[in-house]
């Protein structure tokens, strides 16, 4: 009964104020939220890791706060930051390179060692992708282009020898489950212990829905939680149509039992 009057009063709302209100409310629960650090919990991630001297990668580092708030709250940890673009990673460097526990890796990865286009609406920009995304909408125009090498993770495991990845934290604007997709072998054999990855309207320009990375995640026993604002990593029981919503949003993964 409550629900059918839920419904009915919806209906009667003007269009503009239940779309303001559903989005206020999603955003909450951390769909929508999760474009920038400062507001969207994604922090709270730190509090999973299981280690005193954890390893990061940083896939997308971008001009590394990332990873400057990582060894802000591991001060003994590592970080290994990939970077494909020129001007990022001439910012990272400035910023990051005088600390020894940062390594900086001019690449970016993906499902296959190439040489691709990466799209940008100017020189420093978080919205980077290696597809050239449609945002007429937005009056942003994808124009710039750069070229850059990829490489996969399970290749960088392999070169560098490490035992396992305390915390893989992916963003690189519709391609991380490409990322995913090239280190099967380091995830079959239980070396990553956590994923971080992003999910909102890049998506719908590379084409993959949140099942997509549910069904990745199965295979290899990891449950998903996805962030909120209020600094709190909320389990998904079970994988549901209507958490795919196209407003950025910051996703977690991990073995059963850790979310």
């Amino acid at each position: 009964m409550a629900r059918r009057l839920i419904e009915i009063g919806a209906g009667r709302l003007p269009f503009d104020v239940a779309m303001f209100t559903a989005k206020q409310l999603l955003a909450a629960q951390g769909f929508g939220s999760g474009g920038t650090m400062h507001l969207s919990g994604e922090l709270a991630v730190f509090r999973l890791i299981n280690s005193d001297k954890p390893l990061l990668f940083d896939v997308g580092a971008h001009i590394g706060e990332y990873t400057e708030k990582f060894l802000q709250s591991f001060p003994t940890g590592r970080s290994f930051a990939f970077e494909p673009l020129s001007a990022h990673l001439t910012i990272l460097r400035r910023r990051l390179s005088v600390c020894p526990h940062v390594r900086i890796f001019p690449f970016g990865l993906g499902f296959e060692v190439s040489s691709r286009t990466l799209y940008k609406d100017k020189d420093v920009s978080g919205l980077a992708s290696l597809t050239r995304r449609r945002l007429d909408h937005m009056k942003i125009d994808m124009d710039c282009i750069e070229s850059v090498s990829i490489r996969t993770l399970d290749d960088v495991v392999i070169e560098v020898g490490l035992p396992c990845i305390d915390l893989l934290k992916i963003d690189v604007e519709g391609h991380d489950l490409d990322v995913l997709k090239g280190s099967t072998k380091a995830m079959e054999r239980g070396l990553i212990k956590l994923v971080q990855f992003e999910f909102g309207g890049c998506n719908l320009d590379t084409r993959t829905t949140l099942q997509d990375f549910w069904y990745f995640f199965q295979q290899y026993g990891y449950a998903m939680g996805i962030v909120q604002p209020s600094m709190r990593v909320q389990p998904l029981a079970t994988y549901d149509e209507f958490y795919e919503q196209y407003r950025t949003a910051n996703f977690v993964a991990a073995p059963r039992g850790v979310i």
